[in-house]
């Protein structure tokens, strides 16, 4: 086998072992993929405060989601609020949030509800 075809190999071969990785802890919720769970060892900090501009769409098809702190595995950082497009009549958006979980902090994110 060529080097070529051997480099090709070894590039699926690490696609393949990589996806379920990648897929760890997405559940498929009815018509929602829900993604992995983060943890943060410590409360992020407060709420930057935001000003909320006028929705760039009608206003019954776009909902603002307000800023939020991510965390990338050693820090925190910023998320500027944005507007989301409604999928269909009757959603409702439910921010994102942090909840403590016995001194560590689980993100849920921001998802639709009927």
């Amino acid at each position: 086998m060529n080097r070529k075809a051997l480099a090709l190999l070894a590039c699926f071969g690490a696609t393949l072992v990589s996806l379920p990785s990648a897929l760890a802890g997405v559940r498929i919720e009815g018509e929602l993929i829900v993604p992995p769970v983060v943890v943060a060892p410590g409360a992020p900090p407060p709420l930057r405060p935001e000003v909320v501009p006028p929705p760039p769409g009608p206003p019954e098809a776009m909902v603002w989601a307000p800023g939020h702190w991510e965390w990338n595995g050693r820090t925190y950082f910023w998320v500027g609020g944005h507007y989301v497009e409604r999928p269909e009549v009757g959603l409702v958006w439910e921010p994102g949030r942090w909840i403590d979980r016995h001194g560590h902090w689980e993100w849920v994110g921001g998802h639709w509800r009927r």
